[in-house]
């Protein structure tokens, strides 16, 4: 007999049904851990709105907001930056809206720049390219007397 003959002839063990029903267990509790773990990882990463601070109002006084100017402030734990223009001043959250990276503000060419993915956002929030699917989240802003304020008075 050749030796691809005596190969051919053994005999294949099949695994019991306990075997086979065991690793089934094991798998699933394994991918059960993997998903539990990416679950905890993605809420360090990208916290939940609902985790920040409470919005209260930022006051500063409108001299330190020259026209053409910016200012960066802290809104309910969220980095923001306000904009003042000849027409007017606004204020928008930078958290980029596509996975909550921090937007950066470009003077020069008067756009936010998201940096994790191209983002990019025009002078008024708005998506100019890159995947974010909605604009910037503009903040409540308004001038009395020679304060700005920003956020709502609850």
């Amino acid at each position: 007999m050749s030796e691809e003959n005596k190969t051919s002839n053994k005999p294949t063990s099949k695994p019991s049904a306990f075997t086979a029903r065991r690793q089934f267990i094991q798998i699933g509790i394994a991918a059960l851990g993997a998903a539990w773990l990416g679950v905890l990882v993605q809420s360090k990463i990208f916290p939940a709105q609902g985790a920040s601070q409470e919005a209260k109002p930022v006051e500063f006084p409108l001299s330190e907001l020259p026209v053409g100017g910016t200012k960066s402030l802290l809104y309910g734990g969220q980095p923001a930056l306000v904009l003042r223009t000849p027409e007017s001043i606004r204020a928008y959250s930078l958290i980029c809206t596509h996975l909550g990276c921090t937007v950066q503000w470009q003077a020069d060419k008067q756009e936010f720049y998201c940096p994790c993915h191209d983002g990019l956002f025009d002078q008024f929030g708005e998506v100019l390219a890159g995947p974010p699917p909605v604009p910037l989240e503009q903040l409540p802003v308004r001038v009395e007397g020679d304060m700005v304020i920003v956020g709502e008075v609850v």
